[in-house]
């Protein structure tokens, strides 16, 4: 009798033991520092593939970016990218293969061949700008205010902390060529809190004069895998 008490009181006494030795789940960071490391995980990757998608369509009257997809080298000096770019151009939507090679960009408009274009002409950023460390995507992180902590969202196998924030216009001006830098965006960050690695960020605001808010959203994924990217 004595010897099944004392089996059972060990047995009651399992969970809290396995809890204490570090059974529960891994604190996550302050948002502060999880921004900080994930912009600096950004700088320092080499290679990201990004997917970058507007929740609405580019308004009658103007030229913009709706979308891009595809893979950018992260360089200070020579940023890079390959993709498809969608667009619209003189009210004509179209998505075309792109290459940008720092401050020139080549693209698949009305021809099957890569043709340099002026990407002011598009009142769109030349894409491989996006991919230069601290000016690049990861000044969302960078210029962020106010950050606080969210919910978990999963993204995949993946469970992500999400942080919220405000991010200036001018980052999106900066960015997209959109927006106004009066204006202050709301972000959403969801962060892989082992990695550092920023998986989905979404900036919230006007970027049109007189149209109502609208969102978008990048999904950025295959951190440090890098491609063959050419002039044309």
């Amino acid at each position: 009798m004595h010897r099944r008490l004392v089996l059972t009181a060990l047995a009651l006494s399992l969970p809290v033991s396995l809890a204490a030795c570090g059974g529960s789940a891994k604190k996550a960071e302050d948002p502060t520092t999880a921004l900080s490391k994930a912009k600096t995980t950004l700088d320092t990757a080499k290679a990201v593939t990004i997917d970058l998608k507007s929740s609405s369509a580019v308004p009658t009257g103007h030229n913009g970016v709706s979308a891009a997809k595809g893979t950018g080298l992260i360089d200070a000096t020579t940023p890079k990218f390959k993709g498809k770019v969608s667009a619209v151009v003189n009210g004509t939507p179209a998505t075309v293969e792109t290459v940008g090679i720092g401050e020139k960009t080549w693209m698949s408009f009305f021809s099957p061949k890569l043709t340099p274009i002026d990407m002011a002409d598009l009142g769109a950023p030349d894409p491989a700008l996006l991919f230069k460390p601290d000016t690049g995507l990861a000044s969302m992180l960078g210029k962020a205010s106010g950050a606080t902590m969210g919910t978990e969202q999963r993204y995949g196998k993946e469970v992500l902390q999400t942080y919220t924030a405000k991010v200036p216009g001018q980052v999106v001006v900066d960015l997209l060529h959109l927006s106004d830098a009066k204006e202050t965006l709301d972000a959403e960050f969801e962060i892989e809190p082992t990695s550092g690695q920023l998986r989905v960020a979404k900036l919230t605001g006007v970027y049109y004069e007189g149209e109502p808010k609208s969102t978008y959203t990048v999904v950025l994924t295959d951190y440090g895998k890098t491609i063959d990217i050419a002039q044309p």
